[in-house]
């Protein structure tokens, strides 16, 4: 009888599952909404959003994640930058290539740090990811564990806001944000018509 070598799927489970969660949460917020908003206050509306109990140093990055597209709002000083769904599918592959990649090197089962780890240390080097989301988040990541943000007295985190047609944008985003980093990540059920009253947030 063939030995047989033990492969654990926790991580893919965990994030399976944790992605069923939110998306139960966000179809129930979404229908309480609409039934609750008054027709006539479903047109534009400005919308400010704050990450409240933040310390005071703490900077969101608004990624706004609509049909076919993120858009981002305060990346670093990079100002407004947006990501379609076709570049983040691609993102999504490569980074799935990476991890296979791991696997050889880690062993069987990689633990979900084991991963991260590895992540760090390889997408910089990875060509096809220049210019992506996937480097944006990595680069904020890396200056707030290396203090230049905090040199600047700022932390940047991100806070997705989810409309109605923009949960196959948010599923592809917060993948990405969940295996590439360790950011706290915060999230902010959206309507349609509404919109930020600014295209940048201070930096």
């Amino acid at each position: 009888m063939k030995n047989r070598t033990p492969i654990s799927i926790f991580p893919f489970l965990s994030v399976l599952l944790s992605t069923m969660g939110v998306l139960s949460f966000l179809a129930v917020t979404f229908l309480l909404f609409n039934q609750t908003e008054p027709a006539v206050q479903r047109s534009e509306k400005k919308i400010e959003v704050r990450w409240i109990g933040a310390p005071p140093h703490v900077r969101p990055i608004l990624i706004e994640c609509r049909k076919g597209v993120i858009v981002i709002h305060s990346a670093s000083g990079k100002g407004m930058v947006s990501f379609t769904r076709a570049a983040l599918e691609r993102e999504v592959g490569i980074v799935k290539e990476l991890m296979a990649r791991a696997g050889g090197e880690l062993g069987a089962a990689p633990t979900k740090r084991q991963l991260w780890m590895m992540l760090k240390r390889e997408i910089p080097y990875e060509s096809r990811l220049i210019d992506s989301f996937t480097r944006l988040v990595h680069d904020i990541e890396g200056d707030n564990n290396a203090g230049k943000n905090r040199r600047l007295q700022v932390e940047r985190y991100p806070i997705l806001l989810i409309y109605p047609d923009g949960l196959e944008s948010y599923e592809l985003a917060s993948y990405l944000l969940d295996i590439t980093t360790r950011l706290a990540t915060g999230l902010e059920p959206m309507l349609k018509g509404w919109d930020l009253p600014y295209s940048d947030l201070r930096s």
